[in-house]
């Protein structure tokens, strides 16, 4: 592995570890503050909508250099953090405010990590580098829920903004250390192309039917779980728990590539998914903990693979950088049409997992991956 692409590794180990505190206990203190899932919503839809639209000022600023964004994602973070220290009770108020500071965040971060997917690794090494992302993106949240519930638990939400100022201080350095890089092309995105390639139309509309599934993952660890167990400091463990499981499933999955085919692991990866969403229609605190564990086989063995062909077919549909861009801010427009719909239905409708669109959800993450393999057979080969 070349000294660079561990260099990205740690830049999406540091960035892991400020979005794993993000959107669990961020999520936790919007529910627990505002007592309604109003707040949350709002959060992560408005970090969506920053995110897709930061991708403009990313491009633009990789113009000059690269590296640049990597240091405004940090600070993007820090300031988001700072602000909930600042105002902590009252942080409802500012929920759309730090949702789109966490966006701007996720865009310039995103930004570089996706071009360089795309313009440096072949099939075989995107899988790989995904599961590999996987892996550190778990490893390094490891520490991090027990860590952050403690020291919210025990010292309050200000304490933690001293933490991340280091975390901020190691991104800055490993940025700096990235020799300089620039890119020459605003994006485009060529319609014409986009409706004429069946193949890529198909890989494309992965992004928005599979994105709300992703999402409810993420809120069925923190809000949802935290709805039954209410303990900052358990929901940590857990979710450590969680990740150590999630690392060992990566580890399986690139042992199993030397012997399978990643279409036969992809198709585990469904049927894993499928079924994880089953056990939630009577959901308790024992069966939140038996979905958690299932959705890491899935992520492992069929979700990370699909971003990695994702991120590949972007360039391999592409005739030039600049449309390799645009098929990647195409990518984010969809992925964000999908999260918000998702977060629009959550802010109208969810109350608590008695509500409705809970079992609408469940159904529809049912039958989202196996859509979503359909679409993209191909691709997953």
């Amino acid at each position: 592995m070349g000294e660079n692409i561990k260099k990205m590794v740690f830049s999406q180990t540091i960035y892991s570890i400020f979005k794993s505190f993000v959107m669990v206990f961020v999520n936790i203190y919007l529910w627990r503050t505002g007592e309604s899932i109003e707040g949350v919503a709002l959060f992560n839809l408005f970090n969506f909508v920053a995110a897709f639209l930061s991708f403009y000022l990313a491009n633009r600023i990789a113009l000059i250099n690269m590296k640049l964004n990597y240091i405004g994602s940090s600070l993007a973070f820090i300031s988001l953090f700072i602000i909930a220290a600042i105002f902590q009770e009252g942080i409802n108020d500012y929920a759309i405010l730090i949702g789109v500071l966490g966006g701007i965040g996720d865009g310039l971060f995103f930004f570089n990590m996706n071009f360089y997917q795309a313009y440096q690794l072949d099939r075989e090494e995107a899988d790989q580098f995904m599961s590999m992302v996987g892996m550190v993106t778990k490893a390094s949240s490891i520490g991090t829920p027990a860590v952050s519930g403690f020291v919210i638990g025990r010292f309050g939400f200000t304490a933690m903004v001293y933490v991340l100022l280091v975390l901020l201080a190691a991104q800055m350095v490993n940025a700096i250390s990235l020799p300089k890089t620039n890119i020459q092309y605003m994006f485009k995105v060529n319609f014409k192309k986009l409706f004429r390639c069946p193949d890529q139309r198909r890989i494309l509309l992965t992004h928005a039917i599979h994105a709300p599934y992703g999402q409810f993952i993420i809120m069925a660890n923190s809000v949802f779980l935290y709805s039954f167990v209410a303990n900052e400091e358990l929901m940590g463990y857990l979710n450590t728990s969680f990740a150590v499981a999630s690392i060992i499933l990566y580890y399986v999955y690139l042992k199993l590539r030397n012997y399978l085919q990643r279409k036969t692991l992809a198709k585990i990866g469904v049927i894993a998914l499928a079924l994880s969403m089953s056990v939630l229609f009577r959901p308790s605190f024992m069966t939140f903990v038996i979905f958690s564990l299932t959705i890491g086989l899935g992520d492992a063995f069929f979700s990370k693979p699909l971003t990695g062909a994702q991120i590949y077919y972007a360039k391999e549909y592409a005739e030039s950088e600049s449309e390799v861009l645009g098929n990647l801010i195409t990518r984010v427009f969809l992925l964000t049409t999908g999260r918000g719909i998702f977060y629009i239905l959550v802010f109208l409708f969810y109350e608590d997992h008695t509500s409705w669109i809970f079992t609408v959800f469940l159904i529809y993450n049912i039958m989202s991956p196996i859509v979503s393999y359909q679409l993209a057979k191909k691709q997953m080969r």
